[in-house]
This record gives structure tokens, sequence and C-alpha cells, in this order.
């Protein structure tokens, strides 16, 4: 059976999104700040010449963002993308390869369609099914996970994709939220998170994730543009990360920025190497 290659398979994927006009969006590498998320820790190095400390990508998204703000069109970008803190194993690495893209003027239902086009275009054979997770009032993020761990993901299917919605809303502060009882929910179950340990009131991200054979592939929402309510998460993962000790980088009030001047839109990141893998073992 012929394989194909990673050259050949992002090549196709720059003619799949040329075809439809998107720009394709270059990334830098080296950063002052990031934008700063919950369980993504960035690789730092330091320029010697200057001791100046530099932060590794964790995604395209600051870069995408920035593009989006100042030229509202389609746009998607292939990188090279660092996370520190993670196991590597058969389906992740510390280094991997994303595709991320964002879509103007188009809901979270839109943007599943046209994940599934993209996939099906390298899968055609590939069935899609849909999860809403249950309403659990969970007021924690590893309290989430380990329900997510034992309960949602062992039952996912082996064969096909599945795209599951319902998250709770604390978990996601880069996308928009579906309102449950007042417009403050957003920041008391953030808050809840780090600082106050309020109950949560359970209000839900516009947000997916696509799972294929069982394995995580992609993530995608409606982009959040409450510049206050980004700034508030950041800065409360922050002070979470240095009252625990835990790495952090500076925040990008740039990326906060341009989240506000972004239009409507919807992005989902994806990763290459897992897809990949999926293509060519064709189960």
């Amino acid at each position: 059976m012929t394989q194909t290659t990673t050259a050949n398979f992002i090549k196709s994927i720059r003619q799949y999104f040329w075809a439809k006009d998107y720009t394709e969006v270059e990334i830098p590498y080296l950063n002052e700040s990031l934008p700063l998320e919950p369980n993504i820790y960035s690789f730092k190095t330091t320029w010697a010449h200057k001791n100046k400390q530099y932060f590794l990508p964790t995604s395209p998204e600051f870069a995408l963002k920035k593009f989006i703000s100042k030229n509202k069109q389609d746009c998607f970008s292939i990188s090279h993308c660092f996370r520190d803190l993670e196991d590597s194993n058969d389906t992740h690495t510390p280094e991997f390869l994303m595709l991320e893209w964002y879509e103007i003027n188009k809901s979270l239902n839109e943007l599943k369609k046209s994940t599934q086009k993209f996939i099906n275009h390298f899968l055609p054979n590939l069935k899609f099914s849909e999860l809403k997770l249950n309403k659990i009032n969970f007021d924690n993020e590893p309290d989430f996970n380990q329900y997510f761990l034992n309960e949602v993901e062992p039952k996912l299917p082996r064969h096909g994709g599945v795209f599951i919605t319902g998250y709770p809303a604390f978990l996601s502060p880069l996308a928009s939220k579906n309102e449950v009882g007042g417009v403050n929910n957003f920041f008391r179950n953030f808050n809840a998170k780090h600082l106050t340990g309020e109950k949560n009131l359970f209000a839900t991200a516009n947000r997916f994730e696509l799972y294929i054979n069982g394995i995580e592939i992609a993530n995608g929402c409606e982009e959040n543009h409450d510049e206050q309510s980004i700034k508030n998460a950041m800065l409360s993962e922050q002070k979470y990360r240095q009252k625990n000790n835990l790495p952090t980088h500076p925040i990008s009030n740039e990326f906060i920025k341009n989240c506000r001047q972004l239009p409507p839109s919807s992005g989902v990141g994806l990763g290459l190497d897992r897809l990949l893998k999926i293509i060519n073992t064709k189960i």
C-alpha cells in the first residue's frame, strides 16, 4: 500500500485551501508573548547575545487572529507547534504539525460542515456522528477531565468521526458561550477554577472537538470577541500558575486586542500528524 508522505500531504492541503481562495499566513516562531490558556505550556528559549527570552508557538492562533483582525478574510496556516509538560506517545510529541483555519461570518455548525468536507477530501468513506455532553455541574477542570477520560472517551466509536459539543464554558475562554443564568456566568465559571471555589452554573461553550477512530483530531469554536473576558481569563490563569509554581509566559496584550477586532468568525485547529497516520492506516 502506497503511503502518503508528510510533504505530499501538506502540498495537498495547501492546494485544497488555495482553491477555496483562503489566504495562507506564516507565523513567527520566536515570540516575546503568547496567549495564556489552561493546560497549554510553551517552550522557552534564550537569545544569548541579548539575554532575551522567547517562547515557541503552541498553535498558529495568535498569528491568524492578527491577520483576520486587519484583513477580515478566510485564512489558514500550517505550522510546527511546541507544547511542554505533556507526555510523548504514539499520538503526541512535544513538536507537531498543526493546520488551523478561520472562516468569516460562519457559525459553529457551518464550521463543522466545512471540517467534515475537509476530512472527507482525504478520507471519502469516513462517516460522522455527533455527541452532546450531559449537563454535569462541574466547577473545576480536573473533575471534568476525570469524567471525560472515564465516561466519554472509552465509549467513543473506534471507527468513524464524532463531533463532541456541550463543553463547560470555563474550559474554553477563547470560545463564545451559550448564556445560562446571566451575562456574568463566564467570569464566575472561570474564576471558580482558580480563585474562588464558587459553584459552576454550567454555561457551555460554542465549541466542538472532533475525534476520529477514538483519537482527538481537531478543536473548533465560534470566536469570543469580549476583550475583557479574555483578559480576565488569562490573568486568572497567570495567577493560578504563579500560585502553583507552574511555568508561564508573558500574556500577549496584542492578541487580546485583536480578538476584540475580529469579525464574526469560527476557527479550528487540527493535528496533521494524527490525521496523516489515520489516512495511511486506512482504518
